[in-house]
Order: structure tokens, then C-alpha cells, then sequence
């Protein structure tokens, strides 16, 4: 399985990353100096485990008290932190960061903004 997505704040690219699970490769291409602004941090040569950290990252805690009620509502049958950012994009409320996969065609203001 091969994965392609960009990381976003607002409609900025911060990083494009490419995986292949089959082979366990991840490749970034960070577009911003700023740590925080990255993906992966000051890590330039990610690994899979890298990967589903940082997807766990923008989701919500498995351990969430309400988190068969939040899947259901998302439309994912169970807790996988990719399945689940596939279908949020990665938007949290205490940033303006976001995941746009390949073949999407999403806008910031239209498609992924929380909040002002």
C-alpha cells in the first residue's frame, strides 16, 4: 500500500510525504525550516513507525470515553489512527493544521476550517 498526502497550515504545504508499506518507506519533503511546522519534527529520514505516530497524533486518544460513539460518527468501524485521519483530515481545534491525500481536492476555507 503506498500513501501520498500533503501537510498543511491553512492552504500552505508544510511537507509532502510519500510511503510504502510494502517495502516500509517514507520519504518527507519538508517546505518549512520550523520543527513544529513538520510533520515528523527535525527528523529528515522518518520510518513507518514515525508515520503511524504521527497519525496518531492527529486524532483523537484511543482511550476517549465516548470513542465508539465518535467512530460510528465518522463512519470507522475501529480505532486505526490513518482510517481515522482519512476521514478528519487531521484538523484539530488547537491548530490550523490539516492532511490532504493524494487525489483530493479540498479547499481550507470551504472544506477544512474548524474555526476563526
Amino acid at each position: 500500500m503506498s500513501i501520498k498526502f500533503d501537510f498543511l497550515c491553512k492552504d500552505r504545504v508544510l511537507a509532502t510525504v510519500v510511503t510504502d508499506y510494502q517495502v516500509k518507506t517514507v520519504s518527507v519533503q519538508n517546505f518549512t525550516d520550523d520543527p513544529i511546522e513538520r510533520p515528523f519534527g527535525i527528523r529528515e529520514n522518518p520510518t513507518i513507525a514515525d508515520l503511524d505516530s504521527f497519525f496518531e497524533s492527529r486524532c483523537f486518544p484511543e482511550s476517549r470515553y465516548n470513542k465508539k460513539a465518535v467512530l460510528k460518527a465518522i463512519g470507522v468501524d475501529y480505532y486505526d489512527p490513518y482510517l481515522i485521519v482519512q476521514k478528519t483530515h487531521g484538523r484539530q481545534l488547537d491548530d490550523y493544521m490539516w492532511i490532504k491525500f493524494e487525489g483530493e481536492e479540498l479547499d481550507y476555507e470551504r472544506d477544512i476550517k474548524l474555526r476563526d
